[in-house]
């Protein structure tokens, strides 16, 4: 396979959906040769925050001098950031090779009458490929979809487990309680620490019964500004470019779970931490881009949790400003709690749907943007969207709702 074909075949593939279970793609590794057992891993799950959590770890870990593969999921900005190297993306001519590797052992498991590997499965694999062939010290590994029978928890051993925030999401897979919810993702506890911080007495009261567990304490946040958020973690001042006060707590897990490595005999000192965190940037997350006088902020925000931190970074740093909102969500999602939390904040709404088959229509979601600002519309396309956004009265831009957005958000911001 050429690129395309190899990116065209993923696509194909998601079309069939999503299994959850361990058995089809330990038999995808075991056809490859097992190349995730030769690898050491970091294995992060939770609701929110699990990108930028990866992204602070991986940059440590590079600072540090290691070798570093991230595998993430979905990627916002193109198909290769799934499959990072030292945060930098895969190229195309790697794509192919490895997604035709998998693609040949997936085609001879369907001939000998076993379960066909999902899209998701077969990225997994790319990514063990990938980092083996990459020679990687570390792979740092974002969960898919809750833990416990998440493909990427295959993984025979780990060095260190991270959860971040938990909250209600998958509920009719992973359960209809906070408690159950983290039952899920704590299965990703394999004979490791879990660093986590400290969240509610329903999540709490999974955790407290890991063996090695070592709860964050609160992060004191010391300045903010648009341009990034300075903070104390255990008595020592950090600086990062992520906005968010959220991103205080993503960091101090990632310092966390550097200080566990340490403690193995990896070589991470505490000048490595925080050059590492300070040079981390996960785009699609209270990303600023500024265009002119404009200033457009791209935040996936695709659930309530999301929604409140991206409206409370707004009134910390964008008290002033007139906001408006291009906003479009999947219809899967709860569109309701995403504007109870931002709907107040905004002086106009420009409605779009999502590309995906699951994008809400945006009339549908211009008749819940109505209850909140009378003049909101809606558009067709992201450009429409984009310009209309751009010509209005309104300083500040917020693209929101999905990920999935972000991208063509991007591009049409560049065309201006």
């Amino acid at each position: 396979m050429f690129y395309k074909e190899a990116v065209d075949y993923i696509e194909n593939l998601e079309k069939f959906g999503s299994t959850y279970g361990l058995d089809t793609v330990r038999l995808l590794l075991d056809k490859l040769g097992n190349p995730q057992n030769s690898l050491k891993f970091v294995h992060i799950a939770g609701t929110n925050g699990k990108g930028s959590t990866s992204c602070f770890i991986t940059n440590i870990l590079a600072q540090s001098g290691y070798r570093v593969g991230t595998f993430n999921s979905p990627s916002v900005f193109g198909y290769n950031e799934r499959y990072l190297l030292d945060n930098l993306p895969i190229d195309d001519a790697s794509v192919a090779k490895y997604i035709t590797q998998v693609a040949v052992a997936r085609d001879e498991m369907i001939k000998d009458g076993l379960n066909a590997p999902t899209a998701f499965e077969v990225e997994f694999a790319v990514a063990m490929l990938f980092f083996k062939d990459s020679k990687c010290d570390f792979a740092v590994l974002e969960c898919g979809l809750g833990g416990r029978l998440d493909a990427t928890n295959s993984i025979p051993h780990k060095e260190v487990a991270v959860i971040t925030s938990i909250s209600f999401d998958h509920t009719t897979i992973l359960g209809n309680t906070l408690q159950a919810i983290a039952s899920e993702k704590a299965a990703i506890v394999k004979d490791c620490p879990l660093v986590t911080y400290k969240q509610c007495d329903e999540v709490m009261s999974v955790f407290n019964k890991v063996n090695d567990l070592r709860v964050c304490p609160a992060a004191k946040l010391i300045s903010s500004s648009k341009s990034g958020q300075t903070f104390e973690y255990k008595g020592e001042k950090y600086s990062i470019r992520q906005l968010g006060e959220y991103q205080l707590q993503n960091c101090s897990l990632a310092i966390e779970c550097a200080k566990v490595l340490a403690s193995k005999g990896y070589h991470i000192s505490d000048d490595d931490i925080k050059l590492g965190i300070a040079g981390a940037l996960w785009k699609g997350r209270l990303q600023i881009v500024n265009k002119g006088e404009k200033t457009f902020i791209l935040d996936g925000a695709h659930n309530p949790d999301g929604a409140k931190v991206l409206a409370q970074e707004l009134k910390r740093n964008f008290s002033d400003a007139k906001k408006c909102f291009v906003f479009g969500m999947f219809a899967d999602k709860d569109i309701d709690g995403v504007l109870e939390n931002i709907g107040s904040l905004a002086d106009k709404f420009i409605a779009i749907k999502p590309t995906s088959k699951r994008g809400l229509d945006e009339k549908i979601t211009l008749e819940k943007c109505l209850k909140y600002t009378p003049c909101s519309i809606s558009c067709s396309t992201m450009g429409e969207a984009i310009r209309l956004a751009y010509q209005s009265e309104n300083d500040t831009i917020i693209v929101c709702g999905s990920l999935s957005i972000l991208n063509s958000a991007l591009e049409e911001i560049n065309k201006l």
